[in-house]
């Protein structure tokens, strides 16, 4: 088992770079990034095309910029755009997450999946995208996709700002300089804190210090994103959170950087179940009873390494 996370990167990169040698040979970008991954040219993307060229644009329906073969997003397209191409979600049925949960959903009929799904009802100014979202119904299943990532966003508000180079707020939730929010965010009408307390043991009323949304701000977000709806307002009990992540990435284990996100979002969710996890690697053995999907776990294996 890697401990490192410089191991864990180093043989990640050592994988991507074979496999782009091999099948993109004339499409990377030709710069040199020492100890860094492959990254295709403008034409190209990362994504995984099947051998049957007519689910192509399916696939590609919702690419972001995805040059860099270490791109989660391009992974998470290639394995779920692949799915919903080949009409084959009824294999997500059943699967259990780490805590014991489903995963996604007992029985898949009326769940639509949706790739790059951008949340309307918060007032956000850059709304909320989700990698996948499966819509049912009655429920919601807000999926965030990790690769070697080493840990989940935080606020951008704590960062320096392109126009005064200061942070708008200094990571702690209470009054700041002459605003009347607590919360940057709330001072902008962003409808965050609406529900964040109902949701978390955190009382938007009181000082929090160091603010807790800072620290969980990616999943937290999440998490509203499978709750909240424009019509009904907030549902706990209507959706949750799947992270996907790779059971490899020392930094989803004990005392990784993501592990302790995770480990705080949980202990302040009010909600059993709101967030659930599941590897890579166990989702392989899922997609291993699609036959037409074979070869995207050939590939899954051969350039990410991964082993159901």
């Amino acid at each position: 088992m890697i401990t490192k996370y410089s191991d864990y990167e180093k043989n990640v990169v050592q994988d991507l770079w074979a496999w782009a040698k091999k099948h993109h040979k004339n499409e990377l970008d030709g710069k040199v990034r020492k100890g860094g991954p492959p990254v295709l040219n403008s034409s190209s993307n990362g994504v995984i095309i099947p051998p049957d060229q007519s689910k192509k644009k399916l696939i590609l329906e919702k690419v972001p910029n995805s040059k860099s073969l270490k791109s989660s997003q391009a992974l998470c397209q290639s394995v779920f755009g692949s799915i919903k191409a080949y009409n084959r979600i009824d294999i997500l049925e059943g699967i259990q997450t780490e805590c014991g949960r489903i995963a996604f959903f007992e029985d898949h009929v009326g769940f639509i999946p949706e790739s790059e799904f951008k949340v309307n009802f918060l007032d956000e100014r850059t709304p909320t995208s989700i990698d996948v979202m499966f819509t049912g119904s009655q429920k919601r299943v807000a999926v965030e996709c990790k690769f070697t990532e080493k840990e989940f966003g935080y606020c951008s508000q704590t960062k320096k700002g392109s126009s005064t180079g200061e942070p708008q707020c200094n990571g702690n939730y209470e009054i700041q300089g002459d605003r009347l929010n607590r919360c940057s965010l709330t001072e902008k009408n962003i409808r965050y804190w609406d529900y964040l307390s109902d949701l978390f043991d955190w009382d938007k009323n009181k000082d929090l210090l160091p603010c807790p949304f800072n620290y969980t701000y990616q999943l937290a977000r999440n998490a509203l994103a499978a709750t909240v709806s424009e019509k009904k307002g907030l549902d706990p009990f209507q959706g949750h959170v799947l992270v996907i992540y790779d059971n490899r990435n020392p930094n989803f284990s004990y005392g990784g950087k993501a592990q302790k996100q995770w480990d705080f979002v949980n202990q302040s969710s009010k909600v059993c179940g709101l967030f659930r996890r599941l590897s890579w690697q166990h989702l392989m053995t899922a997609l291993t009873k699609a036959p037409e999907l074979n070869y995207l776990v050939k590939v899954l294996e051969q350039k990410y390494g991964f082993k159901a």
